[in-house]
């Protein structure tokens, strides 16, 4: 979503991960845990797509039929929101290679 700071080397960024009712939830660190390709940059032209790592903790059918996956952030990588989230349901279609 956008470069936060310079500090501490490489930089620290800001991603969006939209869960499956819309929530947008807000995870940071630093650029290479988002994006292997070096396109998180200050000079980037922000948003800037990238995948998340994750683990798919379980699978559902919500009250209204929908599927649903619970992932967790925090394996493989550590990531969590700043308020220690890491688990978050989306839609199927939300993940690839899984």
């Amino acid at each position: 979503m956008r470069w936060v700071s310079d500090e501490p080397q490489p930089g620290w960024v800001e991603v969006h991960l939209v869960d499956a009712d819309g929530a947008v939830w807000s995870l940071f660190d630093k650029p290479p845990i988002f994006d292997a390709d070096d396109r998180l940059t200050p000079d980037a032209a922000y948003p800037v797509d990238v995948e998340l790592d994750c683990e798919i903790v379980s699978r559902q059918v919500d009250a209204s039929g929908r599927d649903l996956v619970t992932i967790s952030t925090r394996r493989p990588r550590g990531v969590e929101t700043e308020t220690g989230r890491d688990e978050f349901h989306v839609a199927p279609s939300q993940l690839v290679d899984c």
